[in-house]
């Protein structure tokens, strides 16, 4: 189950979508490379996992969904922040 679940609307189409999505997973990806270790997309989907966590992201017409899985003590106390910073990155990549 996953710790951290996400759910932004955007009006981009899947196409735009995913490619704002894969710069804002490379954008992570660059800043914490030892965090976020590696990122596989199939479709409009893509599994991201890390030190920390294993991710799950999904890209509609009309969303972008984040599942995210918090692997260890530290990581599960550190939830709010995840949670923040993904929100903040969601919130910019993909203004209402």
């Amino acid at each position: 189950m996953a710790d951290i679940t996400l759910h932004r609307t955007h009006a981009y189409g899947a196409a735009d979508a995913r490619a704002r999505l894969e710069r804002m997973l490379k954008d992570f990806q660059a800043a914490k490379p030892d965090y976020v270790q590696q990122v596989t997309w199939a479709g409009n989907g893509a599994t991201a996992s890390g030190k920390y966590f294993k991710g799950q992201f999904t890209v509609t017409e009309t969303a972008v969904d984040a599942e995210i899985e918090l692997i260890g003590f530290a990581a599960k106390l550190a939830r709010g922040i995840v949670r923040e910073r993904l929100e903040q990155a969601l919130a910019t990549d993909f203004p209402v």
